[in-house]
């Protein structure tokens, strides 16, 4: 399990290890992105670069908040990729 730590201004716990993030085609599975409790993230290659940005947040706001419920994690991805949207950051295929 990963290793969690106190915010220093409130209560709510947070993990501090970073998450081992892999792209995997999760059709079967109905989800664009997965969260493991192992600290691993899985994310459908077959995004376009805007639903990759939103879901890799997604997942990451699992990762670091896993007391967080969906529907909050839910919006906080999709402003914060809007945000990043705008400052023009982008997935770039190679």
């Amino acid at each position: 399990m990963p290793r969690k730590s106190k915010n220093e201004y409130t209560d709510f716990p947070v993990v501090i290890s970073s998450p081992h993030w892999s792209e995997k085609k999760l059709g079967r599975t109905g989800a664009v992105g997965l969260c493991y409790d192992d600290g691993s993230i899985e994310i459908d290659p077959r995004l376009s670069s805007k639903e990759y940005l939103d879901t890799l947040i997604h997942e990451m706001l699992h990762h670091h908040f896993p007391e967080l419920e969906e529907e909050d994690v839910a919006i906080i991805a999709t402003k914060m990729m809007k945000e990043l949207w705008k400052a023009g950051y982008r997935k770039i295929n190679k």
